[in-house]
This record gives structure tokens, sequence and C-alpha cells, in this order.
């Protein structure tokens, strides 16, 4: 049955390296650090280059593997760990802050707390000020120089009582992709962070106990992908450092040498120290055996020039004196002359460089006999629990965003826009977009119909309105309401007809009326027809002398038209009010023809028979359109298809019209919708 890993006070801690991956349950009892399990991980393929994670989805799958051997161990349900971050772009600021105590009261630990992040928000802007890029850096350790109490140094302030406190610290930075990289991998195996360091904070926390700092002493954490450097003077941690070339680069000339895969050369590499003959199989398959002798030769130059750079680097952070000693741990540590050359570039005695491993570390009990890591590569690890459990909750803060808690790294004054990268929120929620714009042909010009404006995002900071740059403290909310984009243009032919579409022409005394007819992409369109991109839209305001006369069944052949007096052609446009003259055959009724004269006798005429009555026309001969003269039929407000028969059969406007004649004229709706079906189809 397993339990929550909080009931027995207990801390797991990762130390994700660039070859292996090392988890440890461990707890505290008394002053002692109990080891309850631990289990280490090689990574299959390179996952990890330079202590930096390149692979995130295969080094969460090797800690997923760590974590799920220790919780059958355990019995333990592995929620929560402690992590460091390797040393690469590694930045280092040393200053002071200060704070105005004036209270009559002890200083407490929550005072000490307060004052050293005060410190590490000095350090950030300190960074920034150099110019070093400071919002792409997190703070991920720091240690106390010296505190100040009155401008007193003191050991510790706590239970002292003063005006003024103050504390000199080292905090360093890694870049934010470093630290941002190791979250994702513990978020996929559903870890949350409690603690955060740098891994040569944590192994000098076991490696140099604290009464030893008084000398001036250097820490190697040689790794594979890096070698973390520390330096003590004064009874704290002045420096740290960072070289990055570690066991890797030695593994390197052996895969060339021996032509081996690269786990196969790890394996060579870690035997040279203990076997006088190596067995191996190249990557063609045939299986050799190489000497010692013959593999210190090969990877000689390599250890020079790490040699070279470590010491380098020493020398730099200790203002170019060698320490008194030097301490080496990680995996890297036990390769064969390395610590002989250290101690020769330093001028030191080759005892003052020494390997340190687990049987160094003081108060340290085990729950069970046996230590699989108990080598210079299980210290860091070690360190990580003890350094997560003496300063638990320094680092983090707890924040709620949108109903969810989280615990932020609290190096310096988080804004809101770094809460939210840090939980990744999707930017894309804070963004407004507006809709997206219609573009198309108006008469033949272009034309926009623009999108809908998008809301920006809103944030409430503990209710109030805030925004991206506002600082975020210990315990508040953060609501965040997403943005609203813009609705899409759109736009219907109807919203293009002009109230006033309607034109009245006044044609050979009688009002017509003229409607606009819209044509989109060439065809008749309805008013609540949607436009699309590129579409072309033309609408006729203003119609031609030859519309008009079409509207009304006029033949303009051989007519000469006047429009308010003026002679025009027929594709001259009209406008509202004007006067148009067409003339047509139109003579008086019988009652109104003067009479006859003398021998030429009556005009006969033509009688014929019109939607059943009879009408007389007194003329000797006629076509269709002379009927309109005679008849009462409003040709400009169209009710169908206008249908038009002699005896019978479809007529023409021209058609002649004889004596006898049986002619009908009308409005046929269901016609109309016919012969619309047959164009459109």
């Amino acid at each position: 049955m397993t339990v929550p890993q909080s009931a027995n006070n207990i801390i797991f801690a990762l130390d994700i390296g660039t070859r292996t991956v090392i988890g440890l349950v461990g707890s505290m009892e008394g002053k002692n650090f109990k080891i309850i399990a631990q289990e280490c991980i090689e990574h299959e393929g390179r996952a990890m280059y330079d202590g930096q994670i390149h692979d995130i989805p295969r080094v969460a799958e090797v800690v997923a593997a760590v974590k799920s051997r220790l919780e059958r161990k355990t019995g333990l349900i592995l929620d929560k760990v402690a992590v460091a971050a390797a040393g690469r772009s590694l930045k280092t600021v040393r200053c002071r802050g200060e704070m105005e105590y004036g209270v009559s009261r002890e200083i407490e630990s929550l005072d000490i707390r307060g004052l050293e992040l005060a410190a590490l928000r000095q350090a950030h802007q300190e960074l920034e000020r150099e110019g070093d890029g400071a919002p792409d850096y997190y703070c991920v350790g720091h240690c106390v120089i010296t505190y100040l109490l009155d401008d007193l140094p003191v050991s510790n302030l706590l239970g002292h009582v003063g005006d003024r406190i103050g504390a000199e610290i080292v905090a360093t930075f890694l870049p934010t992709t470093v630290v941002n990289s190791l979250y994702t991998v513990l978020c996929r195996v559903n870890l949350e962070p409690v603690h955060l360091t740098l891994e040569p904070i944590a192994a000098i926390d076991v490696a140099i106990p604290e009464n030893y700092r008084l000398l001036n002493l250097a820490l190697v954490d040689i790794g594979a992908g890096t070698s973390d450097i520390a330096i003590t003077r004064d009874g704290t941690i002045i420096a740290y450092g960072m070289v990055p070339q570690a066991g890797d680069e030695i593994t390197e000339p052996i895969v060339e040498n021996l032509l081996v895969e690269f786990n196969e050369a790890e394996r060579i590499k870690r035997l040279i120290g203990s076997e006088k003959e190596i067995t191996y199989t190249d990557i063609i398959g045939v299986t050799d055996t190489v000497t010692r002798e013959k593999l210190i030769q090969v990877i000689d130059p390599v250890l020079d020039r790490l040699a070279d750079a470590i010491v380098s680097n020493i020398l730099e952070l200790n203002s170019g004196i060698p320490p008194k000693s030097v301490f080496c741990i990680g995996g890297g540590a036990r390769i064969p002359t390395l610590t002989e050359k250290l101690a020769e570039r330093l001028q030191l005695d080759k005892g003052r460089v020494v390997i340190r491993d687990r049987s160094f570390v003081q108060n340290l009990i085990y729950e069970n006999a046996d230590d699989l890591l108990a080598g210079p590569e299980g210290v860091t690890a070690l360190g990580i629990a003890t350094v997560a459990l003496t300063r638990l909750g320094y680092e983090f803060m707890q924040v709620n965003i949108n109903g969810c808690g989280y615990k932020l790294f609290n190096s310096r004054d988080i804004t809101v826009s770094q809460a939210l990268g840090l939980i990744e929120y999707d930017p894309h929620y804070l963004i407004a977009k507006n809709g997206r714009d219609l573009k198309f042909f108006l008469n033949d010009r272009p034309h926009t119909v623009f999108g809908g404006l998008g809301q920006p995002a809103r944030i409430l900071l503990n209710g109030r309105e805030a925004n991206l740059q506002s600082t975020v403290q210990d315990g508040d909310e953060i609501l965040v309401i997403k943005a609203v984009s813009g609705a899409d243009a759109f736009a219907r032919v109807a919203d293009f007809l002009s109230e006033k579409r309607k034109l009245i022409i006044h044609l050979n005394g009688r009002d017509v009326e003229w409607t606009a007819r819209p044509l989109l992409n060439g065809q008749e369109a309805g008013p609540t027809t949607g436009l699309q991109n590129t579409d072309r839209l033309v609408i006729s305001q203003t119609p031609t002398v030859e519309e008009i006369a079409g509207l009304c069944g006029i033949d303009l052949a051989g007519c000469q038209v006047m429009v308010n007096g003026h002679r025009v052609t027929v594709q001259d446009t009209l406008s509202n009010g004007d006067n148009v003259e067409i003339p047509v055959l139109k003579l008086r009724e019988k009652d109104d023809q003067p009479p006859s004269k003398g021998n030429k006798g009556d005009i006969p005429g033509i009688t014929l028979t019109v939607n059943g009555e009879e009408i007389k026309l007194l003329v000797e001969s006629a076509i269709f359109i002379d009927i309109f003269n005679y008849i009462d039929i409003d040709t400009s407000k169209p009710q169908g298809m206008l249908v038009m028969t002699i005896n019978g059969n479809r007529a023409q406007y021209t058609d002649p019209v004889r004596d006898g004649d049986r002619i009908d004229i009308y409005w046929d709706e269901n016609e109309e919708k016919t012969v619309n079906r047959h164009m459109h189809s």
C-alpha cells in the first residue's frame, strides 16, 4: 500500500545529469540524514549536452523510470521533488541587501528570509544593469557570505535585536531556457518542484562542511557535460564557476580510436581505473582488447585540455591565487591522472587534490547497509536533498492563477507576464485579433468592409485591474479573462443598395418607376445574397434610355429620343425626375377623328378583340405594340412575365395585327418563375 510522500516528512531529490539520472529518497532523523532508497539510470542516447536538456521526452522517460523504481522500493507516492540545475552559461553576482528593522523584538526566521529575498532582487537588478539580458536569466541559488547587524558582521541574525539588518550574498543565474526545460521534464512525470538550487551549491553542502570553509578550498564537480566549481574562504562560499568540458570530451577520443559506439566507450572509460586490460566490441562486430596504458595515451591530450580549463577557472575565481586544496567529485573525477594534472598546474602536492566520496559526509546513515552510489558520483544528489531540507521554501512562492495553485521560483520581482510564462500559459489567449476584412470590387473599384475589433484580455490581480507588468507577490491571485477576437466582416448586396434607389422617370407623360439592378459577378443577385472576397458587384443606380424603353416594351428602332427637351442617344443615362419623350404611333379614338372630306372617304380601320373587349384602331395597318396605346396596362410595374398572344400564338412587339384578330395581354407570375429556373440552370 502506497502512502503520500509528505506523510513522513520525506525528501525526494533528483540529480539529472548529462549521462545519468540519480534519484534519492531520504529523511532527517535528528541531526542525521538517512538514505531510504536510491536509483541510478543512464540515458540510452545523448539526450543532454553540456548539462543542458536537449531531448525532453527522452529525459522525462528516464526520470519517470527512476521515480517508478523508488516508489516500488519505498511504498511512497512521490509527487514533490528537489532538483539542481547545471552550470552552463552561469553568471554570478555578489551584492549586499539591507533593510531598516527598528522593531523592539528579536529577529525571526521570516525576517531573515525577507532580507535574503531583498538581496536576491538587488542581485538581479545589478545583472540587469550589466546589460546581460537579465529578463532571460533566473537565479538558481545563492549563498550568504555574511549577515550584518547595524553594519557589524554576524554569522547568524536569528534572535538578535537591532535597527538595521543586512546580508551579503553570492547569487548565481542561469538562462531561463535551462530552467524551463528542467521544469517541463518534471511536469511530464507529475512531479512538483519544491526546491531548486545549483549543482555546486548542493555538492559543497556535503563535500565541504561549514567548519572547513574558513580555509581557501576549491570544489570541482566533474560530470559528463560540465565541470562545476565553487570556492570557499573566510567561512563562506565566495564564488561559483563552470567549465563546459568534462567526461564526454574524454569519451569521444575513445570512440574515434577504437571505433566503438558512444555507450561502449563510456563503459571502457569507467574501467580504466580498475582494469589493466579491457575487452570491447567495435561497431563492425570485432571483439578486441586494449590496455590501460594505451587508453591513457589516447585520452591524455583531452585530459590536459580539461585540466587547463579547470585550473584557469579556479585561478580566475580565486583572484589568481591557488587554493590550499581541491576536492573533486562527480563521475569524471575517477579518470586516472586527472587529479595529478590539476595538482601539477596549481603547484600543489598531489595529496592536496583529492577525490571526495560519501565516506567523508558527516551525519549520514543508511536504511540499507549497501550504498551503490558511495563514490564521487553520488555526492551531488545527496547535497540536493540536504540543501532542500534546510532551505525549503526560500526559493518558491505560491500563486493562484485562474483558480489553480502554482509554485513559482521567487528570485526577484516577478511580473504577471513572467508568472504566465512559467506556467506555459498560451499567449494567444492574451492577443485580441480583429476580424478578417472583406475585400471586393464595387462598381469596378476596390472596396473593403473591415472586420470587427477584438476585445483585449483583462487581468485581475487580487480582484483589481492589472496588466502584464504588474508585480506578483507570494499568495497573490491572478485572474486572466481571455481576449475575444472580432467577428469576420460580412456584407450582403442589400447593404449597398441606396434607400433612394427607386427613380421616377416621366415617359411620354406617364410616371415610370426604376429600381436599381445589382449584378454580382455578371449575374443578377437578390438583396440577401452574401458577398465573398474578390467578388465584383455592379449596381446600376441610373438607368439608360434603352433600359427604360425596354421596361415599358417600347421598340426604339428609328425613334428620336428627347430628354428634358434635348436629343439623346439610347445609351445615355437618366436621373430621377427626367422627362423622356419617345414618339410612338398613337391615334385618337373614333369620336375624336376629324370628319372625312369629300371623295377621300372614311378610313376603314382595324377591329380587334383585346382581352375579350373589342377595340377599333383607325389605321390601315398596325403592329402589336400599337395596341398598348388603346388599353390600360401599366408596364412600369411588372407583376410577372408579360404574355402576349395573337389568336392564341405567342406574339412579338413588331408582329403585324389584322382586322378581326383576337389579342390577349396579361401578367403571368408562374411563367416568370419557370423562366428564371431555366436561366439559373
